[in-house]
């Protein structure tokens, strides 16, 4: 298939919520990502899940939708830390979320050498957790004290990357609040600048202490639960309220955060959109050609719809938002952030912005507009 026209459109897709429903297809969904691939339309997908590799996890799309997919038209909310693999790639790193080794695993092959999990603090001190009862179990299974490269009175943290949900947040709350309030990121510690009115901050997180990543904002996500869920964001709100009390209002916490909506992901899923859209040698897809406008199909407007309304492009690129109703957004209710466009759903969403971009099917394939949508009836 190709188009009658040499668009310089593109598009960025959410998945959960708009391609896919917890592990379920979404109607629609694969008709159009294979219309896209068929009419050589750059897109890319730009969620704030995550917690495996870029290939491990556009694989598992790939069979849910049965189709072929490039690991490098995906970007994770976690996807951005790898460029701070030259700062921390030789340091040492506490990461945070996930289960068992995955987040371990995930922080190796991105290139973090030296890896750090919470469940490896409490192997080298279990009363670092008051109340391990329910996760001990776990935590002895999979912590190795023998991760931190020296005592755990004298291991260095140099950042904090909070990779997914974390799943033990009394551990982990604890644990970040720890390092926060360090001396030189050192865990047992206490900074003497604490306190000290005369440093900014009051002097919290002003004596080495390491510095803290979050990557997704998301407050809630939709799963198969009837109503949306705890997401990242959740303990990150969690945190500040703990930071609050424990330096008495006196400090505000202090951290980085990415994931969408943040003008630091969208910046980086707009970098590669333009490789891919440029001639990635693995992008099977690609046309030859600069974008100048991408619609960005999301079903959450605290994250997909705010990120492409607000995103000014250091290339000009005109970033147009379309909210679809098959996810966090309901249908009939009034978004907290309004949409270029609604749709009912991602096919009938990608229809829409290609007849307005001036984009037809040329019909040498069995694929085509009316097909997608009408799959998603």
């Amino acid at each position: 298939m190709s188009s009658t026209k040499d668009s310089t459109v593109a598009f960025a897709f959410d998945i959960d919520g708009v391609l896919v429903k917890g592990k379920k297809p979404i109607p629609g969904a694969r008709e159009t990502i294979q219309l896209l691939q068929g009419l050589r339309i750059p897109f890319i997908f730009l969620t704030n899940g995550g917690g495996h590799t870029e290939e491990a996890h556009v694989a598992k799309l790939g069979q849910r939708l049965d189709l072929t997919l490039g690991a490098k038209q995906f970007v994770q909310s976690h996807t951005p830390f790898l460029d701070l693999v030259p700062k921390y790639g030789e340091k040492t790193v506490l990461v945070l979320g996930g289960l068992g080794q995955q987040i371990r695993d995930l922080a190796h092959a991105y290139g973090f050498k030296n890896v750090v999990t919470s469940s490896d603090i409490m192997a080298a001190c279990e009363h670092v957790h008051p109340f391990p009862e329910m996760t001990r179990d776990h935590h002895s299974e999979h912590g190795r004290s023998s991760s931190l490269d020296t005592p755990l009175g004298s291991t260095q943290i140099a950042a904090i990357l909070v990779w997914t949900s974390p799943r033990d947040w009394c551990l982990d709350l604890q644990v970040a609040t720890d390092l926060l309030l360090s001396d030189a990121g050192v865990i047992g510690t206490r900074s003497p600048a604490n306190g000290d009115d005369a440093l900014p901050n009051s002097g919290f997180q002003r004596g080495g202490q390491p510095e803290l990543f979050f990557c997704n904002p998301d407050f809630e996500w939709s799963t198969e639960h009837e109503h949306p869920r705890f997401a990242q964001g959740a303990f990150r709100e969690a945190l500040k309220g703990v930071w609050r009390q424990a330096t008495g209002g006196r400090a505000e916490l202090e951290y980085n955060l990415l994931g969408k909506p943040t003008a630091a992901t969208y910046r980086y899923g707009e970098r590669v959109l333009r490789e891919y859209a440029a001639g990635a040698p693995d992008a099977p897809s690609q046309r030859a050609s600069a974008i100048d406008t991408v619609y960005m199909v999301g079903d959450n407007p605290e994250s997909d719809i705010v990120g492409a309304n607000s995103y000014q492009s250091p290339h000009g690129i005109a970033w147009k938002s379309i909210l679809v109703e098959t996810g966090v957004y309901k249908a009939n209710s009034v978004p907290s952030h309004k949409p270029y466009h609604t749709a009912p759903n991602v096919a009938a969403a990608v229809e829409w912005a290609l007849k307005r971009e001036g984009v037809t099917a040329v019909e040498d394939s069995g694929c085509s507009l009316q097909h997608a949508n009408g799959a998603a009836q």
